[in-house]
């Protein structure tokens, strides 16, 4: 027991410490993993994890599917932020049928993945102020999360699973609708992010419950196989847009937020910081789109069925089950 714990007479029946499970079917963890907790009154003892529970067949029913029939199951690998996972199975299959997308597909999947990000960070960061004490953040930014909702409704037509775009590109171009859209939440957007940074950023109590825990050091994270924003909180610098660009990453100016000490503080410090980058690459991709002249202005997909025709057999006996 810590020290900072009551000191009770032996054979109290307030001495006695509560096994507590928290999960796999707890809402708060969707899942993920069981937790067994050892609690004294409201203080965590002690916790031995299960892992495992995440697995949902993702992958046995995907060796019973064409390849464009994945995408409604990237969606729910992390709802959050749906189109990304979509966006790499598309990437996947062009990549392994040797499928160059124009310029402006590129540009569009770079602003559907970003705002994606932000969607994503955006729910993260609110969610860590609601479990530290505060709730007004998560409900003043939660609407600008339904703009970006409101934007993928316009070009797929769905909003949180989104089954948004096609291998070689979008299934239908973007209307003036959804342009209109992105134009209104990059506007409306930053003066609220910065708000909310200022309610949070130095505020001495929620500093006081963020700083220090949750700890991951760099050789840690490495190890547990981290990706992202928990990554680079840890301080390493590693990015796969920059280190091995897709979607013509290497034509945007960036730069890689990356935090030292890798707590719970650091981490939704890099989240943040993520979301003003996103927000310039979004604008960059929305000029690089106008730019565009003639033809190149209205591609929104790589015509290649006669690709697939040709290989059709090889990839048939390749991915027979």
């Amino acid at each position: 027991m810590s020290e900072q714990h009551i000191k009770l007479p032996e054979g109290s029946i307030e001495k006695t410490t509560t096994t507590l499970n928290l999960g796999p079917t707890h809402p708060a963890t969707h899942g993920v993993m069981q937790n067994i907790l050892e609690l004294d009154g409201e203080r965590i003892v002690s916790t031995e994890q299960t892992i495992g529970y995440i697995h949902r067949a993702f992958e046995k029913i995907a060796e019973r599917r064409p390849l464009y029939q994945i995408t409604t199951l990237t969606d729910r690998m992390n709802y959050c932020s749906s189109p990304i996972n979509n966006m790499g199975w598309h990437l996947t299959c062009e990549k392994l049928l040797g499928v160059k997308t124009p310029k402006r597909v590129d540009y569009l999947r770079i602003i559907i993945m970003e705002l994606a990000r932000i969607g994503d960070h955006l729910i993260c960061n609110s969610i860590v102020g609601v479990d530290a004490g505060a709730y007004t953040g998560f409900l003043y930014l939660m609407q600008y999360r339904e703009l970006i909702y409101e934007i993928w409704e316009e070009v797929c037509g769905s909003r949180l699973t989104t089954n948004i775009g096609r291998i070689g590109g979008f299934e239908r171009n973007f209307n003036d609708i959804a342009f209109q859209k992105l134009e209104k939440f990059l506007k409306e957007y930053p003066p609220v992010l910065k708000e909310f940074e200022n309610l949070f950023q130095r505020n001495r109590i929620f500093m006081d419950r963020t700083k220090g825990t949750g700890a991951i050091s760099a050789n840690r994270a490495l190890n547990y196989g981290f990706t992202g924003p928990n990554l680079r909180a840890a301080g390493v610098d590693y990015d796969v847009r920059v280190h091995t660009p897709y979607s013509s990453y290497e034509d945007f100016q960036f730069n890689i937020p990356v935090g030292t000490t890798g707590d719970n503080y650091d981490r939704w410090l890099v989240r943040g910081q993520e979301m003003w980058q996103s927000l310039s690459i979004i604008e960059q991709a929305f000029v690089r789109c106008r730019s565009l002249k003639g033809l190149k202005q209205k591609y929104f997909m790589r015509m290649f069925l006669n690709i697939i025709c040709r290989r059709k057999k090889m990839y048939i006996q390749k991915w027979k089950p």
